[in-house]
């Protein structure tokens, strides 16, 4: 019992493998934000579930994913390669915002300007010409400005723009990218600069995700100010839905695209009864198709599917972590909450299904070392008649400050010792055998041998300076300030003895007078 009390790790892992073979015996139940008629339908059985069909559209390419899980709605030929145009700006305004402050000062290169198409869109940026990332970006999402996309990437990857479609390509399989490649950060036409239509809403996924990308994309209008070269430039999305010169209730944000090649290309971000969906349509033959191909798919995904917060639907239950995990006796009750489900994790489903019927499962995420507050240490995923429909992570909340290598790189100056230096020696700490321990306490005791002479040297080194002091203090008195006083004392008197003869002579000469 004082193994368990003592051992948070052997706790955490007990708890979850409690998890494993207890919370998977209870099914899920419903709290949602969906009306109490929706979450009271009859069970489905969901191995004889069909999925909604969505509209047939212009677009030779296209798909509607809902943000938060990544549940495909719609989709139409996701995994053929298309040119994407100007909506590979969703990616450059997304590696400026993950690598640089928008507060840096971009400097407009004779490449940035002169190696782009002056017939493409821009908006008069010169070389030389400086303005501040946040401004640049405002010009890459809102006006498409190409000149401005490529000293984007240079900047940001400090190099040349090949280097920066590297990194465009690094992020693209991070994400998980299938069938892109880019290289350029505008999107004008190369045959090597492709991508898909699943890709492309990936990597809008990733994006949305970003506070800065998010406010940017859906502006309607921004004025980058008077620059070293320039006077103030108005700006104006291009967008027609952000624009509102067509409408489409929930728009929040989008990214225009076009060349002959790509035809139109069109990204849309959506916003209804807390559904966030991204609609993507690559190679449609005009514009105006674009956006009519854009609402049916949107209509068609928030009239046919709905939103359920997890969080609300576990712990609305008998089956919430803290109720699992209280009846096991190494379990303090202090430690009910340390285990709980990550916030605004949700599930999609069809609005004909019943979220009884989502099948759940639960992983274990191995961990090396706790940091401090809430630790993934586990996923929960969720899966409707064969379909991922959304995960929640199990996260643990540790309240200690435990140094970690990544506190030490967030918080250490770079002029001390390097964080693998000091990592090193706290492992080593940790690993020392007994016979080491007792070479420590030898070591220990000869510092401690070292102190007690250095202990008795400093009385006598003291001694001798305070010596030193009275020496010169006795030889300033003998011989500086004695003859001074007597000299002093000779002089006042041969003065006393001038001025009475002074004054005996004063009065003879006045009575003479």
């Amino acid at each position: 019992m004082k193994f368990f009390k003592r051992n948070k790790f052997f706790r955490v892992f007990c708890c979850l493998l409690t998890t494993v073979f207890i919370y998977n015996s209870v099914p899920v139940s419903a709290s949602t934000v969906q009306t109490n008629e929706n979450q009271d339908k009859a069970s489905t059985n969901s191995s004889d579930f069909t999925w909604p069909k969505g509209p047939s559209v212009y677009a030779d390419a296209a798909i509607v994913m809902e943000a938060s899980t990544g549940l495909i709605l719609y989709e139409k030929d996701i995994y053929d390669a298309h040119y994407p145009a100007s909506i590979t700006k969703i990616m450059t305004t997304l590696l400026a915002l993950e690598n640089n402050k928008l507060n840096e000062t971009v400097t407009m290169s004779h490449e940035a300007e002169w190696d782009v198409d002056f017939n493409s869109s821009r908006i008069g940026l010169v070389e030389g010409e400086q303005l501040s990332l946040e401004d640049a970006l405002y010009a890459v999402m809102l006006e498409s400005a190409n000149e401005v996309s490529y000293a984007v990437g240079e900047h940001v990857a400090n190099g040349p723009i090949t280097d920066f479609a590297k990194m465009m390509n690094d992020r693209a399989k991070e994400l998980g990218c299938k069938n892109t490649n880019f290289v350029n950060p505008h999107g004008l036409h190369d045959d090597n600069h492709y991508t898909c239509a699943y890709d492309m809403a990936l990597i809008a996924q990733a994006a949305i995700k970003n506070a800065d990308f998010r406010k940017i994309t859906s502006s309607r209008t921004h004025t980058i100010p008077a620059t070293n070269k320039n006077v103030a430039r108005p700006l104006a999305n291009h967008h027609r839905f952000i624009r509102k010169t067509l409408n489409y209730d929930g728009t929040i944000g989008g990214k225009t695209g076009g060349t002959t090649e790509a035809k139109t290309t069109l990204v849309t971000y959506a916003e209804r009864n807390g559904l966030t969906l991204i609609a993507v349509v690559l190679h449609v033959d005009t514009s105006l198709h674009a956006y009519e191909d854009t609402a049916k798919i949107l209509d068609f995904a928030f009239d046919n599917y709905s939103l359920y917060n997890i969080e609300q639907t576990e712990i609305s239950s008998d089956t919430s972590f803290p109720d699992l995990f209280s009846s096991l006796p190494f379990f303090k009750k202090d430690d009910e909450d340390l285990i709980r489900i990550g916030d605004d994790s949700n599930i999609v489903l069809p609005n004909t299904a019943n979220i009884k019927d989502a099948e759940k499962s639960i992983t274990l995420t191995p961990i090396d070392e706790l940091s401090h507050g809430d630790n993934v240490i586990g996923k929960i995923s969720y899966t409707y008649a064969g379909k991922y429909v959304g995960f929640a992570d199990i996260l643990y909340y540790n309240s200690d400050y435990p140094i970690t290598k990544e506190i030490i790189e967030e918080k250490w100056p770079s002029y001390l010792v390097s964080p693998e230096v000091v990592i090193a020696a706290r492992e080593t700490n940790e690993n020392t055998t007994s016979d080491s321990k007792e070479v420590i306490n030898t070591s220990n005791n000869k510092n401690e041998t070292a102190k007690t002479k250095s202990s008795k040297t400093k009385p006598i080194l003291l001694g001798i300076v305070a010596g030193g002091i009275v020496l010169v203090i006795g030889w300033y008195i003998l011989f500086v300030e004695f003859p001074h006083r007597k000299r002093r004392r000779t002089y006042l008197a041969n003065r006393k003895k001038r001025m009475d003869s002074l004054r005996h002579l004063t009065r003879d000469d006045h009575l003479d007078f």
